[in-house]
């Protein structure tokens, strides 16, 4: 795709995201759309398809912003694991809060049944392997004590995360997103720490992850972030032989490209 094509969908988006925002999809019309671009309703077309492939594009686009600001923590190096993880959870309800008026007007419009914008079985595999880097980042974090019940400190994880978010949602709230990250380290802490100490039988055992993983993980190494290759590419120039003035070239260059495509994510429409 050309720079230009891409600068215009990307203008696109981002104003559809804006109306979808501020009037809901069923209340805003393609022509509507095109007009706020600045572009014939035909031009839009040629675009997306149709206002379903649209708003399919609109859901993709804020899981991009979401999934990005999670893994550009991973590049500060200077953080420590449980520093990293805290700013991750931050980045993400972050992200939450600058989406919440589209993602309420979401709700209202779908009120009577959400619909589906992505196939069930692609659905789930992301789904599987959101549940596996989280898994892996909680065993880097406490240790193979942990191991056995990872899964279920993920559970506690992934319900105390959505009360923050439906809490989020009341109206006139201005939510302490440091202070509600911190506060879910210190419940992991807490968490971990009494269920090591009872080693009692875990509610979902690694036999049953392993099924899990089997059956829906059609690659169970999964697709790797661009953000998450250059970290890698990092690591490793700092452990290989070279003339220290071709490391530091290599290093600048992938600070570049960093940048570079830092700059390319959507941001929210204001």
């Amino acid at each position: 795709m050309s720079e230009k094509l891409a600068d215009r969908k990307k203008q696109i988006l981002k104003t559809a995201l804006q109306l979808f925002a501020t009037q809901g999809i069923s209340a805003t019309s393609m022509q509507e759309i095109a007009e706020y671009c600045g572009m014939s309703k035909g031009s839009l077309y040629l675009h997306f398809k149709s206002k379903e492939e649209l708003e399919q594009s609109i859901y993709l686009y804020c899981e991009g912003m979401i999934r990005d600001s999670v893994m550009q923590v991973e590049q500060e190096h200077l953080l420590t694991p449980k520093e990293q993880l805290r700013k991750q959870i931050e980045a993400l309800l972050s992200r939450l809060v600058e989406l919440r008026e589209f993602l309420q007007m979401q709700l209202r419009d779908h009120h009577g049944g959400p619909k589906q914008h992505d196939p069930q079985d692609c659905m789930r595999e992301k789904h599987i392997h959101a549940l596996n880097w989280f898994k892996v980042k909680l065993e880097n974090l406490y240790g193979p004590s942990v191991e056995p019940y990872t899964m279920d400190i993920i559970l506690f994880v992934g319900g105390m995360l959505g009360s923050y978010i439906r809490m989020m949602f009341i109206p006139g709230l201005q939510p302490n997103i440091g202070r509600m990250a911190e506060h879910l380290i210190f419940l992991i802490d807490e968490v971990v720490s009494s269920t090591v100490a009872k080693q009692s039988a875990p509610l979902i055992s690694q036999d049953i992850w392993s099924h899990w993983i089997e059956k829906y993980m059609v690659n169970t190494d999964g697709p790797r972030h661009p953000l998450t290759v250059m970290k890698q590419m990092r690591d490793k120039l700092k452990l290989i032989e070279l003339e220290e003035q071709d490391r530091e070239l290599a290093l600048e260059s992938l600070q570049i490209m960093e940048k570079e495509f830092l700059d390319m994510q959507p941001r929210q429409a204001s």
